[in-house]
């Protein structure tokens, strides 16, 4: 007897925590950032892969995202670098090489809600730490596009 109250009550406990946990997943998903609506700058086009960026804000911080789009038939590799304009320096270099590989028609972007692919999202925090930097401009520099198997 005492035994099916225990399988009784560990049901009913069973329930009870399914429910909460679908409570309290659809609730946090509420804090979840809205997707932007970025207003996306085309730079130029090399060897069939478009470049695009766009500057905006994650929460209170300037934020660069980047978005290539291959209209090739072929994977491509692409490696770049970054030069920024901020409110204290005209020419700012992060002096790092980025590379992704990019499928025949995929585009790869990234936003505050969906980061992605990380290497396409820089935070004014990355290009100086010591300052607050306020991002008004960006290029790509020394873009290299190889065909990749």
């Amino acid at each position: 007897m005492s035994s099916t109250k225990f399988q009784s009550s560990f049901r009913i406990y069973l329930v009870i925590i399914i429910v909460f946990s679908f409570f309290f997943k659809s609730y946090s998903n509420a804090f979840l950032p809205l997707p932007q609506n970025l207003n996306w700058q085309l730079e130029t086009t090399v060897n069939g892969v478009e470049f695009y960026y766009a500057i905006s804000k994650c929460n209170t911080e300037s934020v660069v995202f980047l978005k290539m789009k291959n209209k090739n038939n072929y994977n491509v590799q692409v490696s770049w670098q970054e030069v920024f304009q901020t409110q204290l320096e005209k020419n700012k270099e992060t002096g790092t090489e980025k590379k992704v590989t990019i499928l025949p028609g995929e585009t790869f972007e990234s936003d505050c809600a969906n980061i992605s692919h990380p290497e396409l999202v820089i935070f004014s925090s990355q290009i100086n730490p010591t300052y607050v930097v306020s991002i008004s401009k960006f290029n790509y520099k020394n873009i290299k596009i190889s065909k990749a198997n």
